[in-house]
């Protein structure tokens, strides 16, 4: 089995709003080709070209978890005609009953049109790959367990956004902040390796989080606008201390 980053989450949000960079996994195991999460539209072609570069056309994709509805997680899901799509039971409910403005217009239309199963806490989605339900953020969210050489991976979408979240136990921007607090726990328990929804990998040893990479994010100017290092700014994550 393999786990493969074809798009790179950023913690963080600007003045203006949510920056909506999260990550996008593929995983390849045997004759399956799964993603958890599609992106927001702003890297639809930047994951168009990840997928590329692992000879993955989007027909290929057979199935898709989508750890919940909002925008920054869903918006290209219409690009894999071909896939299965996993969804919670209660993040059904929420988005076909609620009215969050993050979850884009046309989603649930686009899911009832496609093979959906609503998902339940220890669904199996191929083997060595199970959902587990981690609510808070969301009502639904679900995350993705991978046994992967005798290690538990989880990939865990908003359930755990960032390093902080992951490390202090408790979550920013969530409907529900105990649900949350014990999603945490509970990934926490579970996990040797975590992939958060806005951050890189994480290494969870004891009651240490020990964090594997460091995003950046580079901001380029048009040619003759003035502003940064020549019109380029640079954001680094510094590791946790």
């Amino acid at each position: 089995m393999k786990v493969e980053v074809l798009c790179r989450g950023f913690p963080g949000k600007a003045d203006v709003g949510f920056l909506g960079l999260s990550n996008v996994a593929l995983i390849t195991a045997e004759s399956e080709r799964i993603l958890f999460d599609t992106g927001a539209m702003g890297v639809r072609l930047n994951l168009l070209h990840a997928l590329e570069k692992h000879s993955v056309r989007p027909c290929d994709v057979n199935k898709v978890v989508l750890s919940h509805l909002h925008y920054d997680h869903c918006d290209n899901a219409f690009l894999f005609p071909n896939a299965t799509f996993f969804v919670s039971e209660d993040e059904w409910a929420y988005a076909t009953n609620g009215d969050d403005l993050l979850i884009p217009y046309g989603i649930v239309e686009f899911l009832k049109g496609h093979n959906l199963t609503l998902a339940k806490d220890e669904t199996e989605v191929a083997p060595g790959l199970e959902l587990i339900s981690t609510p808070g953020h969301t009502p639904g969210g679900i995350s993705l367990a991978l046994n992967v050489g005798g290690n538990k991976w989880i990939l865990a979408g908003d359930a755990v956004k960032n390093r902080v979240e992951l490390a202090t136990g408790h979550a920013d921007m969530t409907l529900d902040p105990t649900a949350s607090e014990r999603s945490i726990a509970k990934i926490r328990k579970l996990a040797h390796r975590v992939l958060p929804g806005h951050d890189g990998w994480l290494k969870v040893e004891g009651e240490r989080v020990i964090a594997e990479e460091n995003p950046s994010l580079t901001i380029t100017l048009p040619e003759g606008i003035k502003g940064g290092r020549d019109g380029v700014f640079r954001l680094n994550i510094e590791a946790l201390s």
